[in-house]
Formats: structure tokens, C-alpha cells, sequence
């Protein structure tokens, strides 16, 4: 298991940068947890999204690289194309589709891509987490939580924190960090910035491999539906 170390969320808003602090800290980064949550760009509905979590690891000089099943942003046959390609295809998409989240994640699409990241989208099978686990580099994701807590659905209150409710209530995404497989090989470590998560009440827990990745091909309904692998400049070439 890649022995990765994660504070607890300061609030409901957080659990982004808290993932990304946690795998920082894994390559002995000393930046702090404060300093990363007010770097990375929220969005006015709260939270953030995955590429703008890479973005971030991007300008202090990791490599980043996505993989992506969020079919709202990208089309599946534009995997494939090299980064400049890819932009032009993002750029004409704005022309006909609009939406505050769709414009912002798009935008932030673009500076990933200018920056150097890498998007991939292969089937997320535990093949494709195995090999990074074996390499030591943990993977920080964007799920449905309403799917992987099997919990009611969620609405804000008057003051922006999240209740459960499961009729006014809709999926929420969030951010955790996979850190290899369990003893059974059957299931994946999770370490969660959300600790008093309703279904396991823990920073690390084992979760079955089947239903972790339905959980994150469910994130789609919030704009996550990522992986996330990041690693130092020097580490050596991943495979495609």
C-alpha cells in the first residue's frame, strides 16, 4: 500500500485541495494545507474540479496526467489528438455550448493542456490502477459520493454546508486519494479527507474495486468521472 498520510477536510468545500495536499506530501512536498486550499481555484457553487487540481500541481513543476470518462467536456473521439488538437475541439465546443460549469471546467481544460498535461482515457479496469500502484504513485479521483457512501443525496442549507436529504437532495461529487489494493486484491485503500463520511466514519478504509469504479464513472453527473496520476518532473515515462 503507498503509505499516503491525509489531513481531515476543514469544510465541506475542501476535500479537492486536502486530496492534493495529501499526495504533495507523499513526494515530501512541504507546502501547507492552507496554502494549497487557497491556491486552487474554487467554484462559486463550492468545491473544484479535478484539471483544476492538476493545473495547480502543473505550475510547481509535476507532471500531470488525466484520465477522463466525463463525456460532457470531451468526445470520444477526440482521444488521440495532441494537446493543440485537442484545444481547437474545446474552443469551437464553447461556441455551442454554454452553462457556468461547463464553460469553467472547459476553460481550465485548456490551460491543462497548454500547460504541458497529459489526457488519456482508457477503460477503468484494476488493470489500469494496478499499474500505477506498482510504481508507487498514488491516484487522487473525482466520484460520486452519494454512490460510494450509498448515502441519501444532498442539498445546502443557508449556510452553504451540506445536509442530506433524499427527496430535495441531489448526487454530490468529491475527491479522494487511491493508495493500492487491499489484501484480497478484491478491494482499493481509499484514504478520504472526509472523515465522518456515513458509510465508514474514517480517513482510510478498504472499499471492493467493482464498486469504487462505478462510483467514479458516476462522477460524471458532477463533472468529476477523473483519475488524476501526478508525479515528480524526474520520475521516469509513464506507459500510454
Amino acid at each position: 500500500m503507498i503509505p499516503i498520510k491525509i489531513h481531515t477536510q476543514p469544510d465541506d468545500s475542501t476535500c479537492g485541495p486536502t486530496s492534493l495536499h495529501a499526495v504533495y506530501r507523499y513526494f515530501k512536498d512541504p507546502i501547507s494545507l492552507s496554502d494549497v486550499i487557497k491556491e486552487v481555484p474554487s467554484l462559486d457553487e463550492g468545491g473544484t474540479l479535478e484539471v483544476l487540481l492538476a493545473c495547480h500541481a502543473l505550475k510547481r513543476g509535476y507532471r500531470a496526467r488525466i484520465y477522463t470518462y466525463n463525456m460532457f467536456i470531451f468526445d470520444p473521439t477526440w482521444i488521440g489528438l495532441d494537446n493543440e488538437e485537442i484545444i481547437l475541439k474545446l474552443e469551437e465546443q464553447l461556441k455551442y455550448k454554454k452553462g457556468a460549469k461547463l464553460q469553467r471546467a472547459t476553460h481550465a481544460y485548456i490551460e491543462f493542456l497548454r500547460l504541458g498535461g497529459e489526457l488519456r482515457s482508457r477503460d477503468l479496469t484494476k488493470q489500469l490502477l494496478r499499474g500505477f500502484f506498482e510504481q508507487g504513485i498514488p491516484l487522487l479521483t473525482g466520484l460520486s459520493a452519494t454512490y460510494l457512501y450509498q448515502s441519501a443525496r444532498e442539498v445546502g442549507d443557508e449556510h452553504d454546508n451540506s445536509i442530506y436529504d433524499d427527496v430535495r437532495g441531489f448526487p454530490m461529487g468529491h475527491f479522494v486519494v487511491l493508495c493500492g489494493f487491499g489484501e484480497d486484491q478484491k478491494s482499493i485503500v481509499v484514504a478520504d479527507p472526509y472523515r465522518e463520511n456515513p458509510y465508514f466514519n474514517d480517513n482510510y478504509y478498504e472499499v471492493k474495486a467493482t464498486h469504487l469504479i462505478n462510483s467514479i464513472m458516476l462522477g460524471m453527473a458532477t463533472y468529476d468521472a477523473n483519475l488524476l496520476a501526478i508525479l515528480p518532473a524526474n520520475h521516469e515515462p509513464l506507459d500510454d
